[in-house]
């Protein structure tokens, strides 16, 4: 098995060095040598991370190439077709809602600027600020994130009413952070609809994807026609097997996420976004609406990525890079385009153990087409504070896309980003597409820059104090993990709590049993002892959940409820109880005859430790907090 490993990464890299050897040329004129190319990399990256099937895309001036590899249905064994299969491009749908806006923006019937909440069923919109479509095309609308939309039960009301269901709480001001909302794009295709007297799909259907020829483009599954193409079945890779994945419908939330499509339609797609609104002799937006949709509404980090009119826009080789990813019941996908050469790339896989197909492959293509086309990557030029200014950047941030409440809110803690500083001014942290943390170079003031051209940015406050980092998505900040949202705290009473259980059980033991010596003294070891095994079992019920979020997936978040989770919440809420227990037994222990000091403090110690570990469950919501 080792040696097979061996051999497949080999052959990747020489499959990976050939390709990148042969020059290319945006201006149509290398098609095979472009061809080649992609599918050495899909051949190369489908093996290493166990895809069972793609659909690919590659536009390059006149050049265009369709792909499907692999199966669309590993028991049926029936191949991807380019033309024939649907793959569900997840997030890659709100781009259709974002176009559907500027449609109605271009006809006058609302303002990107204009105040929607009176458009809008009364009090649907959380909060009490005023709340544009500007907002939401550029994630900036304050929400955090709810995973209430992945509920079946409420995904299959309709959108007001689901909307109404799974409305997040409003967390940031308007406009100033950005944190990617699907409810906010759902709550964008229920302005579509309202504003145009139709369903969001329908709108979509007739006046973007019949204009541009999708004809086996859905908006959802419950949509589908029968000369429509099959949905390929997706699958969650384990150990190396592929299982037919979980799936869940997103319904009155497909706005954000539920559209499926083949290459072929794709390929229409991708023409139309780099095109100035018009494919062929079908217009959608006027030229100056589509030069729009490529300009940021805020300007806060101008040499960095952030969001144009719903599109990641990111500096790419001195010019911008658009285009947005998705995933959706273990589909990955990803849209990729640079208008000024004409070359754009969409890619999406049925599943797999790895993200490098879509979301590696586009960069790789765009940079090489790139440099053919005499764009080149901005060279370091370090500032001369450089050093100074990566040590203030270092440090522990968590994701700004999180719920801020209820029991989901524990998840917005374990996947802390860590920053950490170099001596000669550099960063290291991980990226969406590489875990392993990568090295970037400081390129001006809070700005650094990997070799594959994704920009970091720091943010600082009205003191000068690095206090958020916008990462090379444009679609995510990160805060600085302080205080009680340092989840090292929960870490660390948790550790301590569970070292001073072991020691409890284990002082039991070698005085063989409860006895206290008086009465009081033996109220005081029993309670001990029962919040030393509610500990443990707390972290028995966490460890089985950690296990069973390995094995299950996204199926662990989306299906619910499950029992390890739940289990997990049960004994968060008995580990409070007796810890305030706990804290009343110290004055039995206090004054129990025959003590000695040392058990007395250790008790003390034990109490303070729990109350700590308490109060953290408290403070994130995994005990008597509210739902997911």
């Amino acid at each position: 098995m080792q040696q097979s490993a061996q051999i497949l990464v080999i052959a990747l890299l020489v499959a990976l060095t050939l390709t990148l050897a042969m020059p290319l040329r945006a201006d149509g004129t290398d098609e095979a040598v472009l061809a080649a190319r992609l599918d050495a990399l899909a051949d190369g990256f489908m093996r290493q991370e166990r895809v069972p099937g793609a659909i690919a895309v590659v536009v390059a001036g006149d050049t265009t190439i369709l792909r499907g590899y692999g199966l669309a249905d590993l028991e049926a064994e029936t191949p991807v077709s380019q033309n024939d299969t649907r793959f569900e491009i997840g997030s890659i749908t709100k781009l259709f809602t974002w176009i559907a806006v500027m449609m109605l923006v271009e006809e006058g019937a609302v303002g990107l600027h204009d105040d929607i909440t009176p458009i809008l069923p009364e009090s649907l919109v959380p909060g009490d600020a005023p709340l544009t479509l500007a907002q939401l095309v550029s994630h900036r609308p304050g929400f955090e994130e709810s995973f209430a939309i992945f509920d079946d039960a409420i995904a299959s009301l309709p959108r007001a009413e689901a909307l109404a269901a799974a409305a997040p709480e409003q967390v940031f001001p308007r406009g100033e952070v950005t944190s990617y909302s699907n409810w906010g794009a759902a709550l964008a295709g229920h302005v579509v609809e309202t504003l145009a007297g139709m369903p969001w799909e329908d709108f979509v259907e007739t006046r973007i994807l019949d204009p541009l020829g999708m004809e086996d483009t859905t908006t959802g599954e419950a949509g589908r026609s029968d000369d429509q193409p099959p949905l390929s079945v997706s699958y969650r890779v384990q150990d190396g097997i592929a299982h037919p994945a979980f799936r869940i419908d997103i319904g009155a939330f497909a706005p954000a996420g539920g559209m499926a499509s083949t290459a072929a339609d794709m390929e229409r797609f991708l023409q139309f976004l780099m095109s100035d609104g018009a494919v062929g002799d079908t217009r959608l937006l006027e030229p100056e609406s589509m030069a729009a949709m490529r300009t940021r509404l805020f300007d806060d980090r101008p040499d960095a990525a952030d969001m144009a009119h719903g599109f990641q826009s990111r500096p790419f080789f001195g010019t911008m890079l658009y285009g947005h990813g998705g995933g959706l019941n273990e589909f990955l996908s990803n849209l990729l385009f640079i208008p000024e050469i004409g070359a754009g790339v969409f890619i999406s896989q049925n599943g797999g153990a790895g993200t490098s197909l879509p979301f590696l492959v586009p960069e790789l293509l765009l940079s090489e087409l790139a440099t053919d086309a005499g764009l080149a990557l901005q060279a370091p030029a370090p500032p001369p504070d450089a050093i100074d200014r990566a040590a203030e950047a270092a440090g522990l941030y968590l994701t700004n896309r999180r719920p801020f409440s209820g029991r989901g809110k524990i998840f917005g803690a374990l996947g802390p980003l860590v920053v950490t500083a170099l001596p000669d001014g550099a960063l290291l942290l991980p990226t969406n597409t590489d875990p392993v943390p990568l090295r970037f170079e400081p390129i001006g003031p809070d700005l650094w820059q990997n070799d594959q051209g994704a920009r970091v940015f720091f943010l600082r406050d009205v003191d000068d104090r690095v206090f958020r980092m916008a990462d090379g998505t444009g679609a995510q900040t990160w805060d600085r993990a302080k205080g009680l949202a340092n989840p090292v705290w929960i870490a660390v009473t948790f550790g301590v709590a569970v070292l001073l259980s072991l020691t409890t059980l284990a002082g039991l033991v070698w005085r063989h049993g409860l006895a206290g010596g008086s009465r009081q003294g033996t109220l005081a070891a029993g309670m001990a002892a029962v919040c030393a095994v509610a500990v443990l079992t707390f972290l028995a019920a966490c460890v089985a959940a950690a296990l069973a979020a390995t094995r299950l997936g996204s199926e662990f978040l989306f299906d619910q409820p499950q029992t390890t989770l739940a289990a997990v919440f049960f004994l968060a809420n008995a580990v409070v109880v007796v810890a305030g227990l706990m804290a009343l037994s110290v004055a039995l222990a206090v004054h129990a005859p025959g003590w000695s000091l040392f058990r007395k403090l250790h008790h003390g110690v034990f109490a303070v430790a729990l109350l700590a570990f308490g109060g953290m469950l408290l403070h994130w919501d995994l005990a008597f907090g509210g739902p997911i």
